[in-house]
């Protein structure tokens, strides 16, 4: 009888092992339909915003206004886990302030029924409270950032960042489709190219902020 039960517990246990590996599958596998829906979600409303809205992407397009909805989670997760993780908080708090600008920079247009280029002040501000916060808090500043770095997410936040930053600026200058045009050159389609490979970066960003901040939030805070 014992043996039978060892021999039952050892099959068991065997069997655990073979399946154990077809978790990680499993949760990539989820993370990989759950980006393909939010990219397919963002294209689509690209697609509306041409053919059935405005026909182009200008300053109060949907486009827009779901890249700055897109910022305003970013930040509000990283804000989020600022306020309920403790020993986070420096980091989050800084992370959550650069989204928070940047977001401050893409409502320009509204600061500037105040005065132009007006949105320099609140960002300046932020900036500086965000920065001072975390070189007070060193404790949970550099080694939380520290640990992000190795996470899983990281390396889709940077992605997303560098398209933002770098490829979506570069590729959606004018000089690039005045020379693809010529004398055809049409501006809103140049907008659409520039807005598209944005709004592509703010998915990537927001997916990325979301699979760092959630689990975080998840947990028991200290």
């Amino acid at each position: 009888m014992v043996l039978i039960m060892q021999s039952t517990l050892i099959k068991t246990e065997s069997t655990q092992t073979e399946v154990q590996p077809l978790h990680p599958l499993i949760v990539s596998t989820a993370y990989f339909f759950g980006l393909a829906l939010l990219l397919a979600f963002s294209a689509l409303v690209i697609h509306l915003e041409v053919t059935q809205i405005n026909g182009s992407i200008g300053e109060d397009s949907l486009v827009e206004c779901l890249q700055e909805g897109y910022l305003l989670i970013t930040a509000g997760l990283f804000a989020a886990v600022a306020i309920k993780r403790s020993e986070l908080r420096g980091f989050a708090f800084l992370v959550s302030a650069f989204f928070f600008i940047i977001l401050i920079r893409e409502l320009d247009s509204l600061f500037d029924q105040i005065h132009h280029g007006f949105w320099k002040y609140p960002a300046w501000l932020l900036a500086t409270i965000a920065i001072g916060y975390a070189h007070s808090h060193k404790e949970t500043s550099i080694d939380p950032l520290t640990n992000y770095i190795s996470h899983k997410s990281y390396s889709l936040m940077l992605a997303g960042i560098a398209t933002l930053f770098i490829f979506a600026r570069i590729y959606g200058m004018s000089d690039l489709w005045q020379g693809v045009m010529q004398e055809s050159y049409i501006r809103s389609v140049k907008n659409l190219a520039e807005e598209g490979m944005e709004l592509l970066a703010y998915s990537l960003i927001m997916f990325a902020a979301g699979w760092y901040c959630l689990p975080e939030l998840l947990k028991k805070g200290k």
